[in-house]
């Protein structure tokens, strides 16, 4: 098998039935403290994000998992279900426990998907190698990657695959209707203190942190359902890698881009499945591939909205007389047409 097979066959390793499709969300937050300071990523003096994230993890039982963004974010990624009651209702166990603690120890959710006060110079980074070096890059490309790091809050859902067309149509009508999920999830009304206006800065700090591994995938010359797989192959092996992994599966720094790697340890025999799942998880388009679809554009909600985007993309992608009638319409539009579109949602 050749290494764009090996990599088509990590992309479709998880396919289900229709039926048996699931949904899942991951969820982050900004947390203050109560005199309205952030709250602090790494261990030192006070409680801080680190302690937050132990405690939620060591209460979550088998309701999905804690992790913590680059400057200290909270993100609860949910277990995958069939219908959206069952989510929601394990959104509003995550919500009560979460609370909990927030109460304890005089926290402060901030529900928005841009840190209102702070610039990402006020925010510490978390003490994470591959956050360290994702930095690094970051200041080498783009002008806002920092505060896509530290100061962006999102919702994301993970959509699963029932065939390779299913994928195609699905990745096509979620990165065609993007600038749609944009705007009708902007939520972050300031920044630097600051009212933001008609700017959706969330979307603007996106399109201004890394081109080449970021924005739409039509801006990576993806414009059709046709072959999506193999197209987005090519796309990612162009992209500057960020990290890699060693041969014990330890996160190092990398001069390479992510097709050099791949292809370097193809060659040597040395290629593993980890290998190109790192590679997968470095792209960061508003639609992505993994074994599943990722749609990546809303802003984190306002308090009690946190289901709006997984509502509407559920219906938009998972109803296949829904998502056929959207497909017959967007295959008509034209590059320049997406483009302006995208454009407009800034």
């Amino acid at each position: 098998m050749n290494l764009q097979n090996k990599i088509r066959s990590i992309i479709l390793s998880h396919l289900v039935e229709s039926e048996a499709r699931t949904v899942g969300m991951e969820e982050e937050c900004i947390l203050y403290t109560k005199d309205n300071r952030r709250l602090p990523v790494n261990p030192c003096a006070e409680f801080s994000a680190t302690d937050l994230l132990s405690i939620m993890n060591e209460n979550v039982g088998t309701n999905g998992i804690y992790s913590l963004e680059p400057g200290g974010q909270l993100e609860w990624s949910s277990p995958p279900y069939r219908d959206m009651n069952n989510l929601y209702s394990a959104l509003a166990k995550h919500k009560q426990a979460l609370h909990k603690v927030v109460e304890a120890n005089e926290l402060k959710i901030i529900s928005y998907g841009v840190e209102p006060n702070y610039s990402p110079d006020d925010i510490d980074l978390i003490n994470q190698l591959k956050y360290q070096l994702m930095n690094a890059n970051m200041e080498r490309n783009g002008t806002l990657g920092k505060w896509m790091m530290r100061n962006t809050a999102s919702v994301q859902i993970n959509f699963d695959i029932t065939s390779e067309k299913d994928l195609e149509n699905m990745t096509f009508v979620a990165d065609c209707l993007q600038p749609v999920c944009a705007y009708l999830f902007a939520n972050s009304p300031f920044r630097n203190g600051k009212p933001t206006g008609t700017e959706n800065i969330r979307n603007v700090i996106w399109e201004n942190t890394d081109n080449p591994r970021c924005r739409n995938l039509i801006d990576h010359g993806i414009e059709s359902p046709e072959r999506m797989i193999d197209h987005y192959i090519d796309y990612i092996m162009t992209v500057p890698g960020i990290f890699q992994l060693d041969k014990d599966g330890v996160i190092v720094d990398t001069h390479q881009t992510l097709g050099a790697r791949l292809i370097a340890l193809e060659k040597s025999g040395e290629l593993r499945t980890e290998d190109i799942q790192a590679a997968l998880h470095q792209i960061f388009t508003n639609v992505r591939l993994k074994h599943l679809v990722e749609v990546r554009g809303a802003d984190r909600p306002p308090k009690g909205h946190e289901m709006a985007p997984v509502a509407f993309w559920t219906g938009v992608l998972t109803s296949e007389s829904v998502r056929d009638e959207i497909l017959s319409v967007v295959k008509k539009w034209t590059p320049e047409n997406r483009h302006h579109f995208n454009k407009v949602s800034l």
